[in-house]
């Protein structure tokens, strides 16, 4: 019933809540935590972005724990770039969040030109 939490293997936190599934139409619905809390402060995740967790752990739902980023940043920060932010010690991750999204920028204002 509603409140009940569970974790994933990938180790996301999920949450039963007292809210009709809009896809089933069952009278709850499972959603991930992090997402419900973060949405609860800051409304829906923009659109082309995802949350990311900024500490690497995923158990960790507290909203300042997530960042919404857009989802073409997420191969930049993946294990194949060489960063692996996920495995990284926690004083790198902020170096590599924004050394990430600079190239982003970067790229996004080439492209325009």
């Amino acid at each position: 019933g509603p409140g009940h939490e569970s974790v994933d293997e990938a180790g996301y936190v999920w949450i039963v809540i007292d809210r009709p599934n809009p896809y089933t139409g069952a009278s709850t619905w499972r959603v991930q935590k992090h997402r419900f809390l973060w949405e609860q402060k800051h409304g829906p995740v923009p659109e082309g972005h995802v949350l990311k967790c900024l500490d690497g752990d995923r158990s960790n739902t507290d909203p300042s724990n997530w960042e919404a980023i857009p989802m073409a940043l997420i191969p930049r920060l993946a294990g194949k770039s060489g960063r692996d932010y996920d495995h990284a010690p926690a004083e790198l991750k902020p170096v590599i969040m924004t050394v990430a999204k600079l190239e982003h920028r970067a790229r996004k204002s080439r492209r325009k030109r």
